[in-house]
């Protein structure tokens, strides 16, 4: 199907904004057009997920190549987020004065916490299918997918057919569903921004100056830098042309603060304007969604040291990075929905020792800056799809990169 339902969708973004700057109060009266769509998007991700591993891995996609290249490359990104969200945060954290927030300050054992190997597994692994699929587990839901995929493969043939015909069906099905929903992308993305910051308290964000420019500097650096980079070794792809390609799942995720909800749009468009293979899409982009968090990363190295600086903790670079990396693994699996992150951040707290009354200063610049650290988040996950689908054709023989438009068969979709 022809995305041209998606290529406005950031002037969709636009609109919305500039309607909430304008006239804030007719959010009140667009805003339910936005949930319909974030919701009927979030219906589609865990049947998606569970049927699209399964038909790639039980179709005899190398499991072990796949998942190696995808899991080394999240782990390089994430790595090198928090890396630079640490350095560009201890220069900007300098010239804050301890409790200027008149924040409760940190207690004499502060940064005494530790990291529990039991939370990290149990975070892995589902013990209730049901209960996964209604918390939107998206992490349980992947593991299974794999198990099944794997088990399948030791039945007969004629069994396996089936089973991979079923799963190649419904996956057909709903993509069919999802190319009709984002005919109203540009419609949802706007009311979605608009009702979002419509009530926006842009005095409050702007009253930590220094945590602002510290964040969307580190996330430039980030996002035009250091993955473009990474792209263009990986893939041999122009980042700019590729970007283009994939600017309806960027402008989704900005609108919705959500990975998750983005997800069939990065599939859609990574599959049909980036010539990414399905099986690569269908593979990365769940863990991606869970695992993948690069903008998650350099914003919670940089609120970590602010928050350690107002409580008058000296915190050290290096450790800032290790408690960022430790938290990131803790919480493997917590839903990419907006204000996902909530947990992670109170669980970063005990790890500092500081008072949970600090995530009230989270809460307040997250509603801010939750959007374009999603953003940064999907974008990473694009970039992956990109690079491992390049790494596994060279394996199989493919020198060039996929530049251009996949051939699909014919046929609606």
């Amino acid at each position: 199907m022809p995305l041209k339902s998606l290529y406005s969708t950031p002037a969709a973004l636009v609109l919305g904004l500039l309607l909430a700057l304008l006239w804030p109060a007719g959010a009140a009266y667009v805003g339910w057009l936005g949930d319909v769509f974030l919701s009927l998007l979030k219906v589609l991700i865990l049947p998606l997920i569970l049927v699209s591993i399964y038909a790639a891995l039980a179709a005899g996609a190398d499991l072990r190549r796949l998942g190696g290249y995808t899991l080394g490359f999240y782990l390089v990104t994430s790595a090198a987020a928090a890396t630079t969200g640490t350095l560009i945060g201890v220069l900007a954290a300098g010239g804050i004065e301890p409790g200027l927030l008149n924040l409760p300050a940190a207690p004499a054992d502060a940064v005494a916490g530790g990291f529990s190997i039991d939370r990290l597994v149990a975070s892995f692994v589902p013990s209730n299918l049901f209960a996964s699929l209604a918390d939107g587990n998206i992490l349980h839901v992947v593991v299974i997918a794999i198990f099944a995929a794997l088990a399948a493969r030791g039945l007969d043939r004629t069994r396996q057919a089936r089973l991979t015909d079923a799963a190649g069906a419904v996956n057909a099905l709903l993509m069919r569903m999802l190319a009709l929903l984002l005919r109203l992308a540009p419609a949802g993305i706007a009311a979605l921004v608009y009702a979002s910051l419509a009530g926006m308290d842009w005095a409050a964000v702007f009253q930590l100056r220094p945590f602002v420019w510290a964040v969307l500097g580190a996330a430039a650096v980030h996002a035009g830098l250091v993955l473009p980079l990474l792209l263009a070794a990986g893939s041999g792809r122009r980042p700019w042309r590729f970007a283009v390609q994939v600017r309806a799942a960027l402008a989704t995720a900005l609108a919705t603060a959500s990975s998750s909800a983005t997800s069939p749009v990065s599939k859609e468009v990574l599959e049909d304007n980036a010539g990414v293979s399905p099986r690569t899409t269908s593979f990365t982009l769940p863990l991606g969604a869970t695992l993948n968090m690069d903008g998650s990363a350099l914003y919670q190295a940089i609120l970590l040291l602010f928050m350690a600086r107002l409580a008058g903790i000296e915190l050290a670079p290096l450790q800032a990075v290790f408690i960022v990396l430790l938290t990131m693994a803790s919480s493997a699996g917590t839903a990419g929905i907006p204000g996902g992150g909530i947990a992670m951040m109170a669980f970063m707290l005990d790890l500092l020792g500081l008072p949970q009354t600090y995530l009230a200063l989270y809460l307040v610049v997250d509603r801010f800056f939750d959007y374009p650290i999603t953003a940064l988040n999907v974008w990473g996950d694009l970039v992956a799809a990109a690079v491992v689908d390049r790494r596994m054709g060279a394996k199989n023989g493919d020198a060039g990169p996929k530049s251009g438009l996949r051939e699909r068969a014919p046929g609606p979709r």
